[in-house]
């Protein structure tokens, strides 16, 4: 009676596994192109940009129409100093999923590296605009970057705000727009952002400067003294601070 009944179990599953010739080839060649990106984007963050163009071609051998893959195969060819194939590729995948948000802001970082800001900015703002895009900050950084480069500083501020309304504590945002503040006298924004620089222990020499600055200008001497300490511990041999240490040294 047993032996009956675990055949009677089996023999409809597998009955019910049996998957046709088309179906088995496709799911095979979808692990396949699958697992050569995975390897591609481990040697991409190798910078190992050959290699990972490489295992992408790999990969779309197997499936030519893969947006993943050829967003990876352009962003490696952009690394290799090939930005005309880049975009081409770039572009077959934003045919392949014109509604992609990643591969929006990449087709606009690209077009922005080639020096093509003003067709780049469409891009990022379709990707900020989809709700569903798990990174947007990305996108907003990258937008006010693009901005910086040719020199509209206001609408650079509002996508680095974008960006800190997708991540409030984004340092990177913070920087820009106390840079950007500072540029434009307004001390208290300037003041607002560098405190969230400086604290955060990440701070570029640059920062550590303009915060500097800033806090002695306003007569800050605390803060001053904080940003000194701070400066030194993070970048000792920064010519800048040593510049700073001999002025205070004379004017004492």
């Amino acid at each position: 009676m047993i032996r009956r009944i675990v055949l009677a179990l089996i023999l409809p599953l597998a009955a019910c596994s049996h998957v046709s010739p088309d179906v088995a080839s496709s799911g095979d060649a979808e692990r396949r192109a699958t697992a050569r990106i995975e390897l591609a984007k481990a040697y991409f963050a190798e910078g190992s940009y050959v290699i990972a163009l490489e295992e992408v071609n790999h990969a779309l051998d197997v499936m030519p129409d893969r947006a993943d893959a050829l967003s990876l195969r352009s962003l490696a060819l952009m690394h290799l100093g090939e930005p005309e194939s880049a975009k081409q590729s770039m572009a077959r995948a934003l045919r392949a999923a014109p509604e992609d948000p990643a591969l929006q802001n990449n087709m606009g970082w690209l077009l922005c590296e080639t020096g093509k800001v003003a067709e780049s900015l469409p891009y990022f703002d379709r990707a900020l605009a989809q709700r569903r895009y798990s990174m947007p900050a990305n996108a907003a950084m990258n937008a006010g970057i693009c901005s910086l480069r040719v020199g509209d500083r206001s609408r650079a501020a509002q996508y680095f705000q974008r960006a800190l309304q997708s991540e409030p504590g984004l340092l990177a945002a913070h920087a820009q727009l106390a840079r950007l503040a500072v540029e434009q006298g307004d001390d208290q924004a300037a003041r607002r952002h560098f405190k969230q620089v400086i604290a955060s222990g990440h701070a570029s020499s640059q920062d550590y400067a303009l915060a500097l600055a800033l806090a002695s200008r306003l007569g800050d001497r605390d803060t001053e003294r904080s940003i000194v300490a701070q400066w030194k511990r993070a970048f000792p041999e920064s010519p800048q601070l040593q510049a700073y240490l001999r002025t205070e040294i004379h004017e004492r």
